[in-house]
């Protein structure tokens, strides 16, 4: 959401961030360039509702009048509801973007509590948005799969900064984790959650590391639960000596991780779209992912490899990538065109404010709206000067979010 809103704001958008901090969520709300932020602290019982803030709720309330439409971003959280009473309080047009929260690995945890919520509030909310975004069309077909076809849905990827690679970055990092020196890094960028197959991705490195004593893993990332778990499974296979856990990169401590690595491997259970997977694109890196991971484009434009989910699959991928160093350069190449022809920011903010400006005018077309950050023929793409305000609810790698807009 960062992302978009810093993109939004460079086309004429004017962007307001509204965001809840506190224990239950990792916010991050920091000053965006032309983007104003207001921060709310968290109160009980936000444990059980994550982002529940009286204070934000008033503020949307008696604000939201002034907005033009409103954009939720991630579905079970209480500033998305708090974000959709105050449009229909004041008759504004509400989209909500899906985040993956959808996909049936999602609604296996904590199967429960997300029943629950989604017959007393979500449903509701779902099918009376006046438009849904997903971030491939997989994500699209599922909230149809749901029930929530009614609801008018277009898709738009996430994007990506590409900028050039620092030319003492890499050294630099290098010098700070002497682990790493003269190894050939395979690197996991992201959270350290069982929902990213983290489990998989400690086994099928381990077992690639038998035939690549030269291997080493680069685990960049907060740990949300998973990190013991992978660390008892490799000090198992003896490769936890080759593996460095760095904690949360950002700016230009992550891109100097990004240029230290061979290649990229995300394994996950399940993902909207993977803003990790593009960084690493960007960087010109070849990927393994998982077909969870809803990106065929890889496997289109020869940019890695798209694997089953399981073990012996990701390490026979790795293995691959570290036993033909030409295919991997060639695959990270085609990457890096893949993602500065079709995945940068700027491209989501225009089709984003495309999106907008149909919904603002009941355009039915918005359902046309798919894929290739592309509108339907006769509908402009281009910059923004009629929506000038927003406001929306950032988190970690723009998750828990929500946004208001105004002409």
């Amino acid at each position: 959401m960062r992302g978009l809103a810093d993109a939004l704001a460079r086309q004429g958008v004017h962007c307001e961030v509204v965001t809840a901090q506190g224990p239950d969520v990792g916010n991050d709300a920091s000053p965006i360039p032309g983007v104003k932020m207001h921060s709310f602290d968290t109160e009980f019982p936000a444990p059980f509702w994550t982002g529940y803030s009286r204070k934000l709720a008033r503020f949307l309330d008696s604000e939201a009048r002034s907005f033009d439409l409103v954009h939720a971003h991630q579905t079970m959280t209480y500033t998305t509801y708090a974000a959709f009473r105050a449009a229909r309080k004041h008759a504004l047009p509400y989209v909500l973007s899906l985040r993956g929260d959808l996909a049936a690995w999602a609604l296996r945890q904590k199967r429960f509590r997300k029943w629950a919520y989604r017959k007393a509030l979500l449903d509701n909310v779902m099918r009376s948005a006046d438009a849904l975004h997903s971030l491939s069309p997989a994500e699209a077909a599922r909230a149809a799969e749901l029930g929530y076809d009614e609801t008018p849905t277009f898709t738009i990827p996430n994007g990506v900064a590409v900028g050039d690679p620092s030319p003492s970055a890499a050294s630099e990092f290098l010098e700070s984790h002497p682990t790493l020196a003269g190894r050939r890094i395979v690197l996991f960028l992201g959270r350290l959650h069982r929902i990213k197959g983290v489990d998989v991705l400690a086994r099928g490195f381990s077992m690639a590391a038998m035939r690549f004593p030269e291997a080493a893993l680069l685990i960049v990332g907060p740990d949300e639960g998973a990190r013991a778990s992978m660390e008892s499974i490799l000090e198992q296979a003896g490769v936890l000596g080759r593996t460095v856990f760095t904690g949360m990169l950002t700016g230009d401590h992550k891109q100097a991780a990004l240029q230290c690595a061979e290649l990229f491997v995300q394994p996950s259970h399940t993902e909207g779209f993977s803003n990790s997977v593009l960084e690493a694109l960007a960087a010109g890196l070849p990927v393994v992912i998982s077909e969870q991971c809803n990106f065929p484009e890889v496997v289109d434009h020869e940019a890695g490899f798209v694997v089953p989910l399981n073990d012996a699959a990701v390490c026979e991928a790795i293995g691959k990538l570290l036993s033909d160093p030409r295919l991997g350069v060639r695959m990270g190449c085609n990457g890096r065109k893949l993602v500065t022809e079709r995945y940068t920011w700027r491209s989501a903010a225009a089709a984003m404010a495309a999106c907008y400006r149909m919904l603002l005018r009941n355009d039915p077309r918005i359902r046309l709206f798919q894929a290739e950050l592309e509108a339907p023929a006769g509908v402009e793409a281009g910059r923004s000067s009629t929506i000038s305000r927003s406001a929306s609810r950032a988190s970690r790698v723009a998750r828990n979010s929500s946004a208001v807009w105004r002409t």
